[in-house]
């Protein structure tokens, strides 16, 4: 199957036109439409909740909030809430207590006042997370 070619002019590098040969894409139409192309017509937000639906979003972001600063055995525990928030998309709610939290594994890390026998999975999270917010924290490290 060949595709029709097209003469156009196209502006050369040095002001002049030339006649060109191009293919022209006579693709059909899809068959979904043009539905992916436009934006929904109602993006929720909190001003358009209920009341009852923004009462239990804001005792969820309480919950988390609490979940963030409460103190736990394992700083790998933390880590692991931390790391659920961001890939949920709803750090943001939460910088502050995240930051926080960040610190002080970082520094209990830093004096080895903590080894809780963490496997390569918990290190790597902990590596990563570490970084991702700015802690010089290199190999030997961790």
């Amino acid at each position: 199957m060949s595709s029709p070619i097209s003469t156009n002019l196209v502006p050369s590098q040095h002001g002049n036109t030339s006649k060109e040969n191009r293919h022209l894409a006579n693709f059909e139409p899809s068959f979904w439409g043009d539905i992916f192309l436009s934006s929904p017509s109602q993006i929720v937000c909190s001003e358009d909740m209920d009341a009852g639906t923004q009462q239990e979003y804001e005792e969820l972001k309480q919950e988390v909030r609490r979940m963030l600063v409460a103190n736990m055995d394992k700083s790998s525990q933390k880590l692991h809430i931390i790391d659920a928030v961001q890939r949920l998309g709803v750090a943001y709610h939460f910088e502050k207590e995240i930051e926080e939290a960040s610190e002080i594994i970082y520094h209990h890390h830093c004096n080895h006042s903590e080894i809780d026998g963490d496997d390569l999975y918990t290190t790597a999270v902990r590596f990563r997370l570490l970084r991702e917010h700015g802690f010089d924290v290199h190999c030997g490290m961790i």
